[in-house]
Formats: C-alpha cells, sequence, structure tokens
C-alpha cells in the first residue's frame, strides 16, 4: 500500500502513474540547476528531498532553499523560478503543484 505521504496518483488513459516525492523534488532541483545567477543551497540544513517536496492530503507542496548572484533582482529570480518550475512539472507529470516556496537562504558571490 502507497504512503500518501510519499507518492502521488495520477489517472492516465490508461490508469494511474504513480510519482515518489523524490521525482518532484529531482524535477525542481533541474530546473535550478539549469538557471542562472542561482544554485541549489546544497550546503543548508533545509537541504533533503524529504524537506524539497511534501505530498499531503493529495496536494503537492514544494519548498526549495537556493542562493541566488549578488548582483541579481531577488523578486524576479524568484518569481521565474517558480513559474519555470510549475510549468516543468505541469509539463512532465500533468500534475499542477499547489504551492512552490523558493527560499533565499544566501548569496553568491
Amino acid at each position: 500500500m502507497l504512503n500518501e505521504n510519499n507518492a502521488m496518483m495520477v489517472p492516465d488513459q490508461y490508469g494511474q502513474i504513480v510519482y515518489n516525492r523524490s521525482v518532484f523534488s529531482a524535477i525542481a532541483r533541474n530546473v535550478v540547476e539549469e538557471t542562472e545567477k542561482v544554485e541549489v543551497a546544497e550546503t543548508s540544513k533545509l537541504f533533503s528531498s524529504s524537506h524539497i517536496t511534501l505530498i499531503e492530503d493529495g496536494k503537492l507542496y514544494i519548498s526549495i532553499p537556493v542562493r541566488i548572484a549578488y548582483n541579481a533582482n531577488v523578486s524576479d529570480v524568484c518569481t521565474g523560478l517558480q513559474s519555470r518550475i510549475f510549468e516543468t512539472i505541469s509539463y512532465m507529470t500533468d500534475y499542477k503543484p499547489e504551492d512552490i516556496e523558493i527560499q533565499v537562504v544566501g548569496f553568491i558571490f
């Protein structure tokens, strides 16, 4: 039996596809790594695949800690990341996240 906090079932035309929460974490991490002037804050105690993604009551919540370049507009970078993570997860899994939180925990100098 699947633990509701570890996997998400998405109906498909042939049945159901079950995504583990680490899939959503990997997608979010890849989006951050492909974006200029930002990186995942791996040295942060907040970083762990179990802390990035939370599935609760059939809803997906993502919270990812990042470091942003000192000369970048923090608001624009965070808004762009949220948008790209939402679009990528929606495109790759046909599921729309409920909430995407970008935590700025430091800067890149």
